[in-house]
């Protein structure tokens, strides 16, 4: 057998557990995110403390994202893989355990360490293939894979959750998460002697010192948009749609919709992106996704509904793996899991913020008010900071001359 044949099979078969290990531990996180809020309701919070419920989820990572990313860059992928995958089924046990607001609590947090780890780790060793096409083609399998597990979560989910209950649903997510941990000990490091040595050379530099590349902060920007957008749906979106009188399995089946979106645009993308500039099929994806979240308050109608999840999980679908993509090209290679983590150390800190404003925000101007204002948050965020650039831009050319 060829070296090169040998080389193609290791890669197939790389593609195969990144995808499968992915669907099983997003079918977890996705799936018992929708129904947090709803059990915590149940439980007697008020939309304030299901506003901090939510961004407990982000609490950890806001502050371990970088720390995370560096010991990453310089260990075994494996080991944080396992870690990651254990805690995720830990989290949901911790529910049935304590069932009470407290076991919500200290779910979120663990789980949203668990999700973590488990990000910067597949997103790291995309970043480890010195060709563009190959990084991009495993952050494109990366992305179906989260985006088929979101689609089969929250779906799956609702109907359990009408059959068996909150608590023995969270369970069930549990164990099924657990189906991928033999496939985790067989994942092979392609990090190189010279790589480790040049990230222990390394190891001091400031991780914000990345921020002065410019590709890099407007990757940063789209990503904290899409992932707020993203985050504000699951977990709001089913409080919105309860007070509609729409069930427990109708919100799973239309969440469910959004994630299935998500997986064609994965699909279709790279297409896409060969016909059109990367900077306006970001731009209009944005747009469209806050003119939804917009118009969601004002329509009652499922069906209307349903259509409106699939087209925001289009909108979504496209920014995540572009913004991935862009941040990996921008960073030095010994410095992949680093630049990750300071991205996702951003996102956290929006994805904790943002709920803790929605869930007060929603006692004064109702959830209703939330989703509007929101969405024409996400419509300026992509316009100022392209605004800002071309400000800067135009007083350095002044300078110049």
């Amino acid at each position: 057998m060829t070296k090169k044949r040998l080389t193609n099979m290791n890669l197939r078969f790389d593609r195969f557990l990144i995808f499968i290990c992915t669907c099983l531990f997003m079918f977890n996180v996705t799936g018992s995110r929708p129904l947090i809020p709803l059990y915590s309701s149940e439980l007697g919070a008020s939309n304030t403390q299901i506003g901090v419920i939510v961004a407990l989820f982000s609490f950890l990572p806001m502050f371990l994202a970088i720390k995370l990313g560096k010991l990453i860059d310089s260990t075994e992928m494996k080991y944080p893989l396992i870690f990651s995958v254990l805690l995720g089924s830990l989290s949901m046990i911790l529910p049935y355990a304590f069932p009470n607001i407290m076991g919500v609590y200290f779910s979120q947090v663990i789980i949203g360490l668990s999700q973590l780890t488990y990000v910067l780790c597949i997103q790291s060793y995309s970043g480890q293939f010195s060709k563009r096409k190959l990084r991009d083609y495993y952050i494109a399998v990366f992305s179906v894979g989260v985006a088929v597990g979101s689609f089969l979560g929250p779906l799956a989910s609702g109907f359990l959750t009408d059959i068996v209950g909150f608590l023995y649903t969270f369970i069930i997510l549990g164990m099924i998460s657990l189906f991928s941990f033999p496939l985790l000990f067989l994942y092979r490091s392609r990090r190189t002697k010279v790589l480790k040595e040049i990230n222990i050379e390394h190891s001091k530099d400031k991780s914000y010192d990345l921020l002065f590349i410019s590709d890099l902060r407007k990757a940063f920007i789209v990503s904290a948009i899409v992932l707020f957008a993203k985050d504000m749906y699951v977990a709001f979106f089913p409080l919105l749609a309860s007070n509609k009188g729409i069930s427990t399995t109708v919100i799973g089946i239309i969440v469910s919709l959004n994630a299935a979106a998500g997986i064609i645009i994965r699909i279709v993308l790279p297409y896409i992106v060969d016909k059109v500039r990367v900077n306006v099929v970001i731009s209009s994806s944005i747009i469209i996704a806050g003119s939804i979240f917009i118009l969601n308050p004002l329509i009652s109608d499922v069906y209307l509904l349903s259509i409106m999840a699939f087209l925001l999980g289009i909108s979504l679908g496209i920014g995540q793996p572009l913004s991935i993509s862009s941040t990996i090209t921008s960073l030095p290679m010994h410095r992949v899991g680093e630049g990750l983590g300071l991205r996702l150390s951003f996102n956290k800190l929006t994805q904790f913020i943002a709920p803790l404003t929605i869930g007060t925000a929603s006692g004064i101007i109702g959830m209703g008010g939330v989703f509007m204002v929101s969405g024409v948050i996400m419509i300026i965020g992509i316009f100022s900071p392209k605004k800002f650039s071309e400000s800067l831009r135009k007083r350095v050319k002044n300078k110049i001359n």
